[in-house]
């Protein structure tokens, strides 16, 4: 007897339901019929499944080869002494770019990796988080410019489903060569498409470099911007940027410090995936 066929279905009944979901954007992005969407921070099915197991086997929450991936990326597996993962070097780094250092959230090391990457044709197109419909509503960005990727620099702090903006860097751009930016799970969503056999195999060959970025939580949209921000006599559109150091979640206003409080105070607007999750530095990146 033939083993039961892993669906939507079964990603509803172990990933979503049970509050695993990372809201990646992988499960759409894999789908070939497009029978999946997004419905806010959830994915939905609107259409009907033809049962290929695509979407379950691109799920960052599932079946994971970690093995496989560590020899195909690494060509080794971690030892025990390598709790983060492989590496081969740490470094501390900070841009020399002007025009990067008045937009990054910090250092601006990514944001000047996909310039160089791009401008060199290294690469032809780098998914980013952006932002769509409302302040800070985090969306995937295809990158094709400079412009493009000043644009999306900084941190969101709530899920943008990058593998949906992935799917669109392939299928409607038809890039070739693209640059993946993304959080641990995002980047393990990747990798399941590179390689799991049963992975959105289509859209993962055509990933040339990932860039993982450190990750300790991601927040509910409508939790952090609405209730947390409003209790504080704020609205989204007021904030500049947002952060994260030393034990505090900050909020600016043009410019100035209009938030500072405790980080145990927004810890119940954390996505509740965010609290299984084992992987702070994206250990299946190739840059972290």
């Amino acid at each position: 007897m033939s083993a039961p066929k892993k669906i939507f279905g079964t990603l509803v009944a172990q990933v979503i339901k049970p509050g695993l979901c990372t809201a990646c954007g992988g499960c759409v992005a894999a789908c070939p019929v497009g029978a999946l969407v997004m419905e806010g921070e959830t994915p939905r099915i609107v259409g009907q499944c033809v049962t290929c197991e695509v979407c379950y086997h691109s799920c960052p929450q599932t079946e994971v080869p970690y093995a496989e991936v560590e020899r195909a990326v690494f060509g080794r597996e971690r030892s025990e002494g390598e709790p983060i993962g492989v590496y081969r070097e740490a470094y501390s780094v900070r841009t020399r770019l002007e025009e990067v250092a008045k937009v990054a959230q910090d250092g601006g090391a990514v944001t000047t990796l996909l310039i160089h990457a791009l401008s060199t044709g290294m690469v032809d197109c780098a998914v980013v988080a952006g932002v769509r419909d409302e302040p800070w509503r985090a969306w995937p960005k295809v990158a094709l410019t400079v412009d493009d990727l000043l644009k999306a620099a900084g941190t969101k702090y709530t899920p943008s489903p990058n593998l949906i903006g992935l799917s669109e860097a392939v299928v409607g751009y038809a890039k070739q060569r693209v640059a993946f930016v993304g959080t641990p799970c995002q980047v393990r969503a990747v990798r399941q498409m590179q390689f799991n056999p049963k992975g959105c195999l289509k859209l993962g060959e055509r990933v040339s470099i990932v860039i993982g970025l450190f990750c300790m939580e991601s927040f509910h949209y409508d939790k952090l911007m609405g209730e947390f921000l409003k209790s504080k006599g704020y609205e989204p559109k007021d904030i500049s940027k947002f952060a994260i150091t030393k034990g505090k979640f900050i909020a600016y206003s043009a410019g100035n410090e209009v938030i500072n409080v405790p980080l145990s105070e927004v810890k119940g607007y954390v996505r509740s995936s965010c609290h299984y999750c084992r992987d702070f530095t994206a250990e299946l990146a190739d840059i972290s």
